[in-house]
């Protein structure tokens, strides 16, 4: 459970972490004033997250937790209406303000105070649910360990191989600003534009089949993804680069305002500015000895699911 907040600046970062002769940097781009960092603390660590006004929610591998970001208002869902609320992998806020959960039990949605929850009874193609992504146009999709599903007006429609997809194991999921559907599979990319499919694997420039994670740099274009055990590949101008054995269990990918990819790990996490990949605590800023999922919120703060709870870092690039 959640227990308690820290509002704390880079100087003191620095001084904890102990000071050297550097000035405290963000991959050699020096603050011009002090960042801060708040933690939302919680009892274990936290698997999936998603923010929904002025609502926390979070997850441990045992319950499901919302915390008030302007109070000490914590509350505990050991279940999310009929199926538990342990086991959740994914979280998102919808444009409409409801919160889904997908979990190793199925997908629960909270509009105002209450829960519905999808099961292989009522639409979904397995209960094992990896990935959760809410579009801009309303559409909920799934990855899942048997196919993909999109949620739209009240209806499951579900994607497998038959229809396009690579693999039905789906790990991670990605839309871009046209639309378009990139599904992270455990046999290559599957992009859907909602009419036709295109599959990117080790035939068109993978270095692993297997993918974990998607995100796309909205200012470049640029699409990266965690493949394989510890690669990270990166599509640019039709084509995929490799970067080989950068992290392993890479678990989510996050772009910042100024292009800088972050990496979130089991083992730690890892930022690439675009010339050097950068681990170390003191130039990135956030004290995090493992990171499962990420996110960059509209302001330019970004968040990280920590194993002391959610860290919030506020925007280190105001400029």
């Amino acid at each position: 459970m959640l227990k308690r907040i820290f509002l704390v600046s880079a100087c003191l970062v620095a001084s904890i972490m102990a000071q050297d002769e550097e000035d405290v940097k963000a991959d050699s781009v020096v603050y011009e004033k002090p960042t801060e960092w708040q933690i939302f603390s919680a009892d274990a660590p936290v698997t999936a997250f998603t923010v929904q006004g002025n609502l926390l929610w979070y997850a441990t591998e045992q319950s499901v937790f919302s915390s008030s970001l302007t109070s000490k208002d914590i509350r505990n869902y050991s279940t999310l209406g009929k199926i538990p609320g342990s086991n959740v992998t994914s979280m998102t806020t919808d444009n409409k303000g409801s919160v889904w959960f997908g979990s190793q039990n199925g997908v629960a949605v909270r509009t105002g105070n209450s829960f519905t929850c999808y099961t292989t009874e009522n639409g979904i193609p397995d209960n094992s649910v990896n990935a959760l992504l809410a579009t801009t146009d309303g559409k909920i999709w799934i990855g899942t360990n048997n196919g993909a599903a999109v949620f739209q007006n009240g209806e499951w429609k579900t994607y497998t191989t038959k229809e396009g997809l690579a693999h039905n194991k789906v790990n991670s999921l990605l839309a871009d600003k046209d639309g378009v559907i990139w599904f992270g599979t455990e046999k290559g990319i599957s992009v859907f534009d909602g009419a036709s499919w295109k599959v990117h694997d080790m035939k068109s420039g993978l270095s692993w089949n297997s993918v974990k994670a998607l995100a796309k740099d909205p200012r470049k274009g640029t699409i990266w993804a965690a493949v394989g055990e510890k690669d990270v590949n990166c599509y640019t101008n039709g084509k995929w680069n490799t970067y080989m054995d950068i992290m392993p269990d890479i678990r989510d990918i996050m772009v910042d305002t100024q292009s800088r990819i972050w990496f979130g790990s089991t083992t730690g996490y890892i930022k690439f500015n675009g010339d050097e990949w950068v681990s170390d605590p003191k130039k990135n800023g956030v004290p995090a000895a493992q990171v499962r999922k990420m996110n960059r919120d509209k302001n330019g703060n970004l968040w990280f699911a920590i194993e002391t709870g959610v860290l919030r870092l506020s925007n280190p690039y105001p400029f």
